[in-house]
Formats: C-alpha cells, sequence, structure tokens
C-alpha cells in the first residue's frame, strides 16, 4: 500500500457521514430477503462506504458498490443496534465502513492483488476467496464521539493491513479504544478478527450462505455477474467512478 493510499484512508476514516434511509435514491438496490439495511434500521449510526470509492487499498471502487449501501442479515443487524445503543450509553456510536460485500467484490480484491503483486495479502489471511462479508455477517467499523461526531483514535486507519492494525498491538489509548470496541461487539454475539481491529464476525451466522446480490441497482443481478476480461493482469486498469444507468431486472 502506497503512502499516499494510507494518507487517503486514514482521512476518508476520520469522517463518517451521518445515516440516512437510504443511499443514492433511485440507483440503490433493495436488501435480499433475510437481510436489513443498516441506514434504515439505525440512522444514527455513521457510515463511509471505502469499497464505492477508489479511497481503498485497491485504488478503485469494487464491483457490487454501485452505491454506499451496508446491508447485514437481519439478526445480526439487529444485534449491532444493540452495540450501538450500549455505546451511546458512554457517548460513542459506530462508524461503519463495510457491512455485507457482494461476492463479486471479494473477487476484485483477489484480481487486484494477482496484478498488483500483493497477493501476500491473502496468504496472509488479509483476503479471503470467501469472506463472512459475503454471507451479510460481518462487518467493519470504528467508534466515534457523539458529542464531536469525531473518530477515536484507534492507532491505524481501516484496512491498514500491517502488524499496527492486529487488535492487541498497541498501547496506551488505541488500545483503549480498541478494547471498548472488542468488548462491547463480543456481548452481543461478534467475534474479533484478530489481525484486523476493525473486523467483527457474527458467529451464529457463520454458516450462511455467500450472496452475490449488487448495492446498485444498475449492476448485474445475481448469477449475471461475469468478471472484466484480463482484471487478473498488470496491464488491467480499473474504473474509477460509477456511472449509474436504468436498473437491471434480469
Amino acid at each position: 500500500m502506497t503512502l499516499s493510499t494510507l494518507v487517503s484512508l486514514m482521512f476518508l476514516g476520520l469522517f463518517g457521514t451521518p445515516g440516512r434511509p437510504g443511499p443514492a435514491g433511485a440507483h440503490a438496490n433493495k436488501p435480499p430477503r433475510g437481510f436489513s439495511d443498516l441506514r434504515r434500521l439505525c440512522p444514527t449510526m455513521r457510515f463511509h462506504i471505502a469499497y464505492h470509492t477508489r479511497h481503498n487499498f485497491t485504488g478503485a471502487p469494487l464491483q457490487g458498490y454501485g452505491v454506499p449501501g451496508a446491508w447485514l442479515r437481519t439478526r445480526a443487524a439487529r444485534a449491532l443496534k444493540k452495540v450501538h445503543r450500549e455505546l451511546a450509553r458512554r457517548g460513542l456510536g459506530l462508524l461503519i465502513f463495510d457491512a455485507y460485500r457482494p461476492h463479486r467484490a471479494t473477487l476484485a480484491m483477489l484480481a487486484w492483488a494477482k496484478r498488483s503483486g500483493n497477493y501476500w495479502q491473502v496468504t496472509s489471511g488479509y483476503i479471503s476467496p470467501t469472506s463472512s462479508h459475503n454471507k451479510g455477517a460481518a462487518v467493519d467499523l470504528s467508534l466515534f464521539s457523539l458529542r464531536s461526531k469525531k473518530p477515536l483514535d484507534m492507532g491505524t486507519p481501516f484496512d491498514s493491513m500491517s502488524k499496527k492494525a492486529h487488535t492487541l498491538s498497541v498501547k496506551g489509548v488505541p488500545l483503549k479504544n480498541r478494547l471498548i470496541l472488542k468488548r462491547a461487539m463480543e456481548r452481543h454475539g461478534f467475534r474479533n478478527f484478530s489481525k484486523e481491529w476493525w473486523h467483527y464476525n457474527f458467529v451464529p451466522l457463520r454458516k450462511a450462505r455467500a450472496r452475490d446480490v449488487p448495492y446498485g441497482c444498475f449492476e448485474p443481478v445475481e448469477g449475471r455477474w461475469k468478471a472484466p476480461a484480463g482484471w487478473d493482469r498488470p496491464t488491467y486498469k480499473a474504473a474509477l467512478i460509477f456511472h449509474p444507468g436504468p436498473c437491471v431486472t434480469k
């Protein structure tokens, strides 16, 4: 990861946007059956969906994130709402970076790792061929102050993929804040991935089925998407923005 990317991630990780009923209006898909929209379920959470933009570790928006949505399986979403309410009593709230992730987005990460010479991120476990995110059973998140609306110091940016991002690898204020998040999440059925302080799996849904429903209604529907030709080769250039069009129905 380049220094400029890290700086971008740090800046973007600092400023989540307030929750809204739904992103991008007419261009947004509805959650599939059994899923809930976090923005609707808990609008006082804050959201910065990095994979909708080029400001993430791949340098480009990911397939399936045509709008900056945030869904989870309903059971996980309700548990997360309880975490948010519990933290509110301490003057804190949840800042969401990623929730359900269409499987095509995970494949985009794998293709990026191969073409960019960063396949070590796959072998090290940072990128998985099938993620709990694909099941709607994982969330990437941080904490912010309800009073100031500013994020808490967690020691590294989201998705930094470094040893300092390992949950227990820091000291002082960042460790204190990571443990506040960890303990609150664990009380409601979530388990932390020890290499990423921001990543939590909802344990009761670990056997759920992976899905590929995109957030944008103009993106190919589940079962119809095809990977771009040559996207795992060094010469491939990913698009830096989405161009919304008519909704796709089949």
